[in-house]
């Protein structure tokens, strides 16, 4: 319950002042971001495991992994890009794929969530603000998407 109550205080300043909570220090926060849908996602660290939280200031909607702690439900994933490049984290849920990404190349840039049926994108949210904040954590302690070959299916902005 502590951590809903954390996560709901984290909607609420997020909507309030996203640029004052990125520069409080806290190290178990990795991504905080408004989307166009008028919900947000944060992604914190709980036990060195990223926990994804998906929702508004009055509800958190969904949290994975679903079991507390399931790092075999979290992966990562980085791609180089021709002037730029990307880092994401897939939360798995079932046959469905939350991405929390933030990406850019030549041309294009996009921070955001994209939920997968399988293998096709069903959603894509941008940011309206926020998205991966200074950390030294990069998902040292996950399952690769390019030992998985899933890289070539998540890891572009699409």
């Amino acid at each position: 319950m502590k951590h809903i109550s954390m996560i709901m205080i984290l909607l609420a300043a997020m909507s309030v002042a996203t640029h004052a909570q990125a520069e409080i220090p806290d190290p178990d926060l990795v991504f905080n971001c408004d989307l166009t849908n008028d919900k947000g996602v944060v992604i914190r660290l709980n036990n060195n495991v990223p926990t994804y939280y998906y929702g508004s200031i009055e509800q958190v909607e969904m949290t994975l992994p679903r079991i507390e702690g399931d790092k075999t439900q979290v992966r990562v994933g980085e791609m180089a890009f021709a002037g730029g490049g990307a880092l994401y984290y897939r939360f798995i849920n079932g046959n469905f794929s939350y991405v929390v990404y933030s990406g850019m190349g030549r041309g294009w840039e996009f921070t955001g969530l994209k939920v997968y049926q399988g293998k096709k994108r069903i959603m894509k949210r941008e940011c309206t603000n926020g998205g991966f904040l200074n950390t030294n954590y990069r998902g040292e302690n996950l399952v690769k998407e390019s030992d998985t070959g899933d890289d070539d299916t998540y890891g572009y902005a699409d």
